[in-house]
């Protein structure tokens, strides 16, 4: 079970992915600078902790610092790692898309990390501008591999590398070939291959074939190869608490199904179908269709 820890609220990111479950980037920058006090962070965390032991329900196994945008244009993510391991000694996880790797810096702020899942979708420019689409300074894939190779040797932890598969965009075989080519250079722990199973930012964005995604997986050797993709519908969403408010603040960070929404709350059917349907008379919710499943998104019908 994770903790999430969101350090850039708002959708700013140096991606712009069509695949983005979140939606569009509404400020597409490379500007690292403490976008939420850290303080605030610190303090959010120690008062979500009072009274907890590693023993209580409620204690994780990882706290995953993430956020609706790029985590790592945080400037202050350093000293929540340590916060995170000195003062609660519960292993880090950190989600990011990996560009900022190539800057010095950014390394040396995630060393104290447990795990780091960086992504990489792309390493020819033409799909990387295709599928990511990168501020300028972002737009050369060797720059970024560079930086994962870089941080692979530097790193203590383990590299989950997520490559996000889209069909018609990234998954042609020169395509493959080369990010083949670019995990055997970085050499992670493990790759794990994704695609598109919930609403994306183009609605035009498809997802591969389970087939398909099994054949691509098969090509990668010497290395550990993982199938992330949801095939069965039902989403990985960690317990949060039954109430309305959790409902929607899940539904701000991720489109959910009625399904995703019964197993993280613990709720039956009648009472989640009651609160969706109390937040969409509100005009909180809107839902959307993706690849024949229902999802609740949060925000006004269009």
């Amino acid at each position: 079970m994770s903790l999430g820890v969101d350090l850039v609220p708002a959708k700013i990111c140096n991606f712009d992915c069509i695949y983005c479950e979140l939606g569009v980037t509404t400020g597409l920058t490379v500007k690292r600078r403490e976008y939420t006090p850290t303080a605030e962070i610190i303090a959010e965390l120690e008062e979500f902790f009072a009274g907890l032991d590693s023993k209580s329900p409620g204690w994780p196994d990882f706290v995953t610092l993430t956020s609706s945008g790029e985590p790592t244009l945080h400037t202050g993510i350093g000293d929540v790692i340590r916060y995170v391991k000195r003062q609660l000694e519960i292993p880090v996880a950190v989600l990011t898309n990996g560009a900022l790797l190539s800057d010095p810096r950014v390394r040396l702020d995630l060393l104290a990390a447990d795990v780091v899942v960086p992504s990489l979708d792309a390493a020819r420019p033409e799909t990387l501008a295709a599928i990511n689409r990168p501020a300028a300074e972002c737009a050369d894939p060797q720059r970024i591999i560079a930086g994962l190779a870089a941080f692979a040797e530097e790193f203590g932890g383990e590299i989950w590398l997520e490559i996000l598969l889209a069909e018609g965009v990234n998954d042609s075989e020169e395509d493959i070939d080369a990010l083949i080519a670019a995990v055997a250079r970085i050499g992670p722990d493990r790759v794990q291959l994704n695609t598109v199973v919930r609403p994306p930012a183009e609605s035009w964005v498809r997802p591969l074939s389970e087939t398909r995604i099994k054949e691509i997986a098969s090509r990668f050797k010497d290395c550990r190869v993982e199938i992330i993709a949801d095939y069965s519908g039902r989403a990985a969403v960690r317990p949060a608490r039954p109430e309305k408010q959790e409902i929607l603040e899940m539904l701000k960070r991720r489109p959910c199904t009625e399904t995703d929404i019964r197993e993280a709350t613990g709720l039956d059917g009648k009472d989640v179908d009651r609160l969706l349907n109390e937040l969409a008379a509100a005009s909180l919710i809107r839902e959307t269709i993706h690849d024949g499943r229902r999802y609740y998104q949060a925000g006004k019908r269009r």
